[in-house]
């Protein structure tokens, strides 16, 4: 009783923190939705002023060198209507994402073998550096020779060019990994497997995804060399047939249509970095706002 009238008696939380709570998640929430809503006005204004330009361009040069953005659109809905875009889009699309696919997986599980075995990797790295130095356009007359011009070809090509980017990104990323994190399990008599699950994979996500996002572009451009040396259809064919009959505006237009596709590769790994990479983004949130 004496403490309680020395001190005042003690209040428990009222309404008006979780108003202020509330208030400041509102504030929060409001400010979030600005930025995207900002983000995207920038982007609209990002892709229409090269447009603009291309389109002021084409009158000033002449649209049979540099055609226009009204032409290009102009096709790209003549070829959807007559089922030619889905055509040579999906082969396009098939070969890169297959390639892809298996680059990756052939790059993670090398680099993280030479990435763990350190007197392997020393071994073979000039080896690896020659192949990796090899021009792949080179080799695509080889591809089209050994395995024919189908879609197997154009896989392999695509894998040869993605699997050396995963493979250094991999093993950089193996070899970044903490000694102190890999000892402590070492020292609990974790399993092989208990410390690839949770000490390397975790440790690779970055390192993976930027190498993805790399091999991505490289996907695009070595399915579409591959269709330009031997193929009967997929954007690179198409650009070789346009091009060979003096339309600007079909070879163009392929090109904007692999631009498109490279964004909605891209646009895809966003969402499964953001998704993959939640907690890191929520620590430097949390750090900026300490």
């Amino acid at each position: 009783m004496k403490n309680e009238a020395a001190t005042g008696p003690r209040l428990a939380p009222g309404p008006s923190a979780n108003t202020a709570a509330t208030e400041f998640d509102r504030q929060r929430e409001k400010a979030i939705g600005r930025a995207a809503l900002r983000l995207k006005i920038d982007r609209v204004v990002a892709i229409a002023i090269p447009l603009l330009i291309w389109q002021l361009a084409a009158y000033w040069v002449g649209k049979k060198w540099i055609s226009s953005p009204i032409d290009v659109a102009q096709r790209i809905w003549f070829m959807l209507l007559d089922g030619s875009l889905e055509m040579h889009a999906w082969e396009t699309f098939k070969e890169a994402v297959i390639g892809l696919l298996v680059g990756v997986a052939l790059g993670i599980v090398l680099g993280i073998v030479l990435g763990l075995w350190r007197r392997l990797s020393d071994a073979v790295d000039p080896v690896v550096m020659g192949f990796y130095s090899l021009p792949r356009v080179s080799l695509a007359p080889l591809f089209i020779i050994w395995l024919g011009i189908g879609l197997l070809a154009k896989v392999a090509l695509v894998a040869s060019m993605v699997v050396f980017v995963v493979l250094f990104n991999v093993r950089e990323g193996v070899r970044s990994i903490d000694r102190e994190v890999i000892d402590a399990f070492r020292s609990m008599n974790a399993s092989r497997m208990a410390m690839l699950r949770h000490v390397i994979v975790p440790s690779l996500v970055p390192w993976l995804l930027t190498a993805v996002r790399i091999g991505i572009g490289m996907a695009l451009v070595g399915a579409v060399v591959g269709e330009m040396i031997g193929a009967s259809r997929g954007l690179g064919w198409y650009v070789n047939h346009t091009s060979g009959v003096y339309d600007m505006t079909g070879s163009i237009t392929a090109l904007v249509i692999l631009m498109l596709l490279a964004m909605i590769f891209n646009g895809v790994l966003g969402l499964i970095e953001r998704k993959v990479l939640h907690w890191r983004r929520n620590s430097e949130a949390s750090w900026m706002a300490n």
